[in-house]
């Protein structure tokens, strides 16, 4: 939908004077009627533009249009391959391109609600999930020189309460150094060549017994 009938025609007189052109070296393909406007990929209505002319166009589209030609001048603009842009001009595409995912995602058939419910069966569809080795690599790169805000450290402390850290003080509980006493001791019978019963004078499974005690 047109907004500004004074941009699109800039914008219309602009294609027009590129039209037939030819572009040496690296070019992008560019839908002269934008998709959103019922434009086709017939090769009438496909031009091949300069990066720089693609991103003018592209302005061009969303002072005129607006919605979802804001959207694809941020996607354009974030990238950072068509060199700096003026802040006040990305503010407003960003907040732009912020309303028309919101409405995108709102206007989504299907589309899970991220409730409790929901987000405990993602973390249980996770559980015993492998991570390579370069998955492991990427993901400590992406942590490096990450500064964590103040809201995030306030609730990563309030989970560790209670609980000892490994390091100066830290030590087993009762229960668990009670355990690990039983399997030593256990171990250590096995090894001298003792034999395990039960109430009755049964044999006991030595592996099942053990696992009683981890």
């Amino acid at each position: 939908m047109v907004k500004s009938h004074h941009h699109y025609s800039r914008y219309q007189r602009f294609m027009d004077a590129l039209k037939g052109q030819s572009v040496d070296g690296y070019c992008e393909v560019h839908h002269i009627v934008p998709r959103s406007l019922g434009g086709s990929n017939d090769k009438d209505n496909l031009i091949s533009l300069t990066p720089r002319q693609h991103y003018i166009a592209h302005w061009m589209l969303w002072k005129a249009c607006g919605g979802v030609a804001g959207r694809s001048f941020f996607m354009m603009s974030s990238f950072g391959k068509y060199g700096k842009i003026n802040s006040t001009t990305y503010a407003q595409a960003r907040e732009n391109y912020s309303e028309q995912v919101k409405k995108q995602m709102a206007e989504r058939p299907n589309r899970p609600a991220f409730t409790l419910e929901h987000r405990e069966k993602l973390r249980q569809a996770k559980l015993g999930t492998k991570l390579t080795d370069e998955h492991k690599a990427n993901v400590g790169k992406a942590q490096i020189g990450r500064k964590l805000s103040e809201e995030h450290r306030r609730k990563i402390s309030e989970t560790k309460k209670g609980i000892a850290t490994r390091g100066r003080g830290w030590s087993h509980s009762e229960e668990t150094k009670m355990k690990m006493k039983q399997s030593q001791q256990f171990k250590q019978d096995l090894a001298d060549g003792a034999s395990l019963q039960d109430a009755d004078g049964n044999p006991v499974d030595a592996a099942e017994y053990l696992k009683t005690l981890t």
